[in-house]
């Protein structure tokens, strides 16, 4: 009779489940003194986090990382690297000099690291750079000058 009765249970589970609403989203509280109840999630193109599933993997291989540092020879703010392996390349329709920078440690000088004074040769100049440091270009004689770091995925 128990046998009987817990198939009888299964088939009637799945019955409710074919007729009942789609899921929604509920509002879960974690008791008072508990930290959020939180689920990993992976953050989507869009902005939107989704739950870690087969449909959005966790991400094994770093991130790729562009940096515009100048465009129609209008250098851009600094910015901080996520570090690793870059690429720099600049295009410039006339030359002086393109100077790739970096922060100093003492947060308020920006020191050269890479001078260029015509187009690279060989698909760009390779270097690397600390995870979080802050870099910057400056133009000097150029037109038309674009400069970009792009991070090489490990």
């Amino acid at each position: 009779m128990k046998g009987i009765m817990r198939g009888g249970i299964a088939v009637l589970g799945g019955a409710m489940a074919m007729v009942s609403p789609p899921a929604t989203a509920q509002q879960v509280q974690a008791p008072a003194g508990y930290a959020p109840l939180t689920a990993p999630c992976v953050v989507q193109g869009d902005g939107r986090c989704m739950a870690i599933s087969g449909d959005a993997p966790m991400p094994v291989a770093s991130k790729a990382e562009r940096l515009v540092l100048a465009s129609n020879n209008v250098a851009a703010a600094p910015a901080a690297a996520l570090g690793g392996l870059y690429i720099l390349n600049q295009t410039c329709s006339g030359y002086g000099s393109v100077v790739l920078r970096y922060l100093a440690a003492d947060g308020s000088t920006m020191l050269p690291l890479v001078s260029r004074s015509a187009g690279d040769a060989g698909g760009g100049t390779s270097l690397y750079l600390g995870a979080g440091t802050v870099v910057d270009v400056q133009l000097s004689g150029t037109t038309g000058c674009g400069v970009q770091l792009a991070r090489v995925p490990a």
